[in-house]
């Protein structure tokens, strides 16, 4: 851009009769009582809390079109067609999500080069929580799959009207379940995929798992290097946003990618009653995990790492908890929970540290808002339920390459809407069911109604966080106090060096 060029800005100063600005070439523009009310009325239309209404509007759209034409029995060729903007919508999401899970992991461990001693000590606390309780999650989720076994009877059969007869006879071609062999095989190959000799192969052959660990290393390398490798993280933190924007646009086509796929999947559907049965009790293994985890997990690793009555904790984020299943957002309710926290006792510092890592720290990548323990387990249970619906059956080295990178995803996801579709589309691609992208339109048929429920999880799982790690913050200050004489006497011996040299001086 030109020198002395202004980006276009608004002058209130006369708002009651009209609204004047710079336009792009820097002559001031004056905007009439109409255009002043229609740019309100446009700012508040594309609010990212009113994406979901959008969103259930177009899941009622797809299912009236699907049910209207059922009956009709439409051609494939117009199945298809009605399907092809769900399809580009996928596309073009799915075209983002390994740069974007690439770079935001990178910018996630990056972010970390400016903490002082003390936060550094924190924000490893906090970090090792968040794991510990994800990959609790997640194994709950596999655990739940495998107990109820939602998807069974393969409701989703092959995704093909012109073989709805064959369904239960046929055998399926890119079943993952021979590939890896026994279990011992299955762990090597998951060795295999973290470290491949090839990271551009990897990326290439949708190995995930690879790309996330190599992100993680470059990251941690790079920020070991000092000032020298500013530019080069300037430039990573710049294509990350860049990423972020591409995809929160694409995002926005939700409605009409949503209502297109759900469509296509009604009329695709060899027996509707099937689906309905599957996705109900899809439906209640999640919410059986999200209490699971809510009511047991989570309260005790609170009582065990913090020895604090869970019950204390339940009844001072009760306010949190409410407001966050009504509004289904954790960052429109981290400012209640924070107040929560402080208010239990919990010191303010480490409160406005940890509850933002935990809701909303994406500033440089990390972004566990909608991605915490609550949806890391809805990620690994949709995944898992996919495949059972379409009789695919996952081997152990798999079963564990999709707990890794539901687990990972929730670090390295954007704080964008609906994010949960961009994740669960790496989940799928991770453990070779790329095929099978196009089912979460019907997961997010009701997405919105468990995303109350995941909204609560997390920030309980945030509340747990601050309390746990301020205890351990407080036991760390007592110890330090209890052995601050000998300390002392080895910081003494480290700045004055040998008494030796002492003497020769």
């Amino acid at each position: 851009m030109g020198e002395g060029h202004e980006f276009p800005v608004f002058d209130t100063t006369n708002a009651k009769n009209a609204v004047e600005r710079l336009d792009l070439t820097g002559k001031r523009r004056k905007y009439g009582p109409r255009t002043k009310k229609w740019m309100a009325f446009k700012n508040k239309l594309v609010r990212k809390e009113n994406l979901i209404f959008f969103t259930i509007a177009g899941v009622s759209g797809g299912i009236a079109i699907g049910a209207g034409l059922y009956t009709s029995k439409p051609s494939p060729r117009a199945i298809e067609l009605i399907g092809y903007p769900g399809e580009l919508f996928l596309n073009g999401l799915s075209e983002l999500v390994l740069p974007l899970v690439a770079l935001a992991l990178m910018t996630g461990v990056m972010s970390l080069r400016h903490t002082t001693s003390g936060a550094a000590n924190i924000a490893k606390w906090a970090m090792m929580y968040y794991f510990t309780s994800m990959f609790l999650a997640v194994g709950l989720s596999v655990a739940l799959v495998y107990a109820i076994r939602p998807g069974s009877g393969r409701p989703f059969g092959n995704g093909d009207l012109t073989q709805c007869g064959k369904a239960k006879n046929s055998t399926v071609a890119n079943s993952v379940s021979t590939s890896a062999g026994d279990a011992v095989e299955s762990l090597l190959n998951l060795g295999r995929s973290m470290f491949p000799s090839n990271i551009v192969v990897a990326s290439y052959g949708n190995n995930y798992l690879g790309v996330m660990v190599f992100s993680i290393f470059f990251g941690a390398v790079l920020i070991s290097l000092g000032p020298m490798a500013e530019p080069l993280i300037k430039v990573i933190e710049i294509a990350n946003d860049t990423i972020m924007g591409m995809i929160t646009l694409v995002i926005w086509l939700t409605p009409i990618g949503v209502g297109s796929l759900v469509a296509g999947f009604i009329l695709k559907a060899c027996n509707i009653t099937a689906v309905l049965k599957a996705l109900a009790k899809y439906v209640a293994t999640v919410l059986a995990g999200f209490g699971i985890h809510l009511f047991i997990f989570l309260p005790l690793t609170c009582l065990t790492f913090s020895g604090i009555n869970p019950l204390r904790v339940f009844r001072a984020f009760s306010p949190a908890l409410f407001l966050g299943f009504g509004t289904a957002s954790s960052a429109a309710t981290m400012p209640v929970t924070m107040q929560n926290a402080e208010d239990f006792g919990a010191e303010s510092s480490i409160v406005k540290f940890v509850v933002p890592l935990g809701t909303n720290f994406n500033r440089q990548g990390f972004s566990i808002r909608n991605l915490g323990d609550g949806a890391a387990l809805y990620e690994a249970t949709s995944a898992l339920f996919i495949a059972q619906a379409h009789g695919v059956k996952l081997s152990v080295g798999n079963v564990i390459v999709l707990a890794i990178t539901a687990t990972l995803a929730a670090i390295g996801s954007a704080s964008i809407p609906n994010s949960a579709i961009v994740t669960l589309i790496t989940v799928l691609r991770a453990v070779g069911l790329s095929q099978y992208v196009g089912d979460i339109s019907v997961l997010i048929a009701v997405d919105w109604f468990l995303g109350m429920a995941r909204t609560s999880v997390n920030i309980f799982g945030d509340a747990c966080a601050a309390i746990i790690v301020d205890n351990w913050s407080r036991r760390h200050e007592a110890w330090k106090i209890k052995n601050a004489d000998k300390l002392y006497e080895t910081d003494s011996d480290v700045e004055d060096g040998p008494a030796v040299d002492k003497t020769e001086a």
